[in-house]
């Protein structure tokens, strides 16, 4: 009796995506990316919100918020995090990894299929790319288990921008969909799917003392790891894009 109440109740409530599926809507308007995330379009875009969380802490997250949409040629993607000290460093010149990697910052991975199973006799190549609160990407590619990492490669077309604010900071980004394309992310019968992360690094202490730092992960998916680690297959959700 029971599951035939819960079953017309998800009937009429309309459609149901599975827990780690994200939808992509595709929108005509095209935002300005200054970390603003301020359009009208950002108002119109669905969110996933409540589902990020502490994987590896036993407390409540800082509210972390991902939107993103499509408008047939490009992918566009929004964080609005919550951050009660925002870490970021004012000088970049020690390159993106080095500094990027001791700054509070959000992350997207893009693989083509799950990262830990082989594919034409090797394991696929999948993309990462991690924004700071000023905008600053550090991108590059992987294959699992955190092996052949070339921070040298860069996601072409990839625009972002960050905006501090007083209650933490904003992320705004663009990628072309043909690149997408062209790293044959794609995948599914109607090749609408893309297996995707979606994590930040909260950070605590002084990027002065970058061993100091308290380390805390957020992520959209509990991998179930007993170690924080977005490289493993299970952290990664399926983004859909609606035509």
């Amino acid at each position: 009796m029971v599951r035939t109440i819960l079953a017309m109740f998800l009937l009429l409530a309309g459609p149901v995506w599975a827990a780690g599926t994200y939808t992509v809507v595709k929108r005509s308007a095209a935002p300005s990316v200054d970390g603003q995330v301020d359009e009208a379009v950002w108002a119109d875009v669905p969110a996933i919100a409540g589902g990020f969380h502490y994987p590896w802490e036993r407390e409540e997250a800082p509210k972390t918020v991902f939107k993103a949409f499509h408008d047939g040629t490009n992918f566009y993607f929004a964080f609005i995090c919550s951050d009660a000290q925002v870490l970021v460093k004012p000088d970049f010149s020690a390159g993106e990894r080095a500094t990027v990697d001791v700054e509070d910052r959000v992350e997207l991975f893009f693989a083509p299929a799950p990262i830990d199973v082989a594919v034409d006799y090797g394991l696929p190549t999948y993309y990462n790319v991690e924004v700071d609160p000023a905008g600053r990407v550090h991108d590059y590619s992987m294959v699992f288990y955190r092996a052949e990492m070339n921070s040298d490669w860069n996601l072409p077309g990839l625009k972002t921008a960050g905006c501090h604010n007083d209650r933490g900071y904003t992320v705004e980004g663009v990628i072309p969909l043909a690149s997408l394309r062209q790293l044959k992310l794609f995948s599914g019968d109607k090749a609408d799917t893309i297996l995707t992360g979606v994590f930040r690094a909260e950070f605590s202490g002084s990027v002065d003392a970058p061993d100091a730092i308290v380390q805390r992960w957020i992520s959209w998916i509990d991998p179930e790891t007993p170690e924080p680690d977005y490289h493993v297959a299970e952290a990664f959700g399926k983004f859909v894009f609606m035509p």
